[in-house]
């Protein structure tokens, strides 16, 4: 392989959305090899997808809807399902069960990490057994990149993840989440504020900071646009 062969190639580890478009007759037949190998070790992989070959792909179950990728350096292990239209960009991790709804944007670098370890203090950690609740992403969700989502998390239909955010609770259906640990900001249809409220009665100053984060990113921009010189 030439030079600017190995340079395409590397090219579509890291932009898989441009195989279809611009790949070469030898790259379309040296990615169908790839897809077969996981075919023979019994992936299902739908039409007009790509894995890269640089992505290390070691699943116990691999169900890829079509027009889905894999981008290179990503990291797949487990028991993974996608819808179609997904995407698993640069050094992504899914790990554990996992499954995807239909147009699943997964950014570089975020980890959807399905499964945990035991920690109890009667013996070693390496000595616990792993378990899984599992996670399950609804349809059109995007993902921000940096982002982790923990084990046993829903994350409902048309939700939006902000980039860094550490998921650790179901996230309801058109959800704009972000944060350590990540909380609901705004319901995407209205771009309102989601107002949260005390749940306990500990929980009351947390609230109070809260509501008022939420009220000084609500009057920020009125408040400068007054006082602007």
């Amino acid at each position: 392989m030439d030079a600017a062969s190995a340079l395409e190639d590397a090219y579509f580890d890291y932009c898989p959305w441009d195989f279809e478009r611009r790949a070469s007759a030898e790259q379309r037949a040296a990615q169908a090899a790839r897809q077969q190998r996981l075919t023979d070790d019994g992936a299902t992989i739908g039409p007009h997808c790509f894995v890269s070959a640089a992505a290390a792909v070691f699943t116990d179950a691999l169900r890829l809807g079509g027009d889905s990728y894999i981008a290179g350096h990503a990291y797949v292990t487990g028991d993974v399902t996608t819808g179609s239209d997904c995407t698993v960009n640069p050094y992504a991790t899914v790990r554990g069960r996992v499954a995807l709804g239909d147009g699943v944007r997964i950014g570089a670098h975020t980890s959807l990490l399905g499964f945990n370890h035991g920690f109890a203090p009667h013996a070693p950690v390496y000595r616990q057994p792993d378990t899984s609740k599992g996670i399950t992403i609804g349809d059109d969700v995007w993902i921000g990149s940096n982002v982790v989502v923990l084990d046993g998390v829903t994350v409902g239909d048309h939700c939006v993840i902000g980039a860094g955010a550490v998921v650790t609770r179901d996230l309801p259906p058109w959800t704009i989440a972000a944060g350590n640990p990540a909380r609901p900001l705004r319901d995407r249809r209205t771009g309102e504020a989601v107002r949260h409220r005390a749940t306990t009665a500990g929980s009351g100053l947390a609230d109070a900071v809260s509501r008022f984060a939420d009220r000084a990113r609500d009057q920020a921009a009125a408040v400068v646009a007054r006082c602007w010189d």
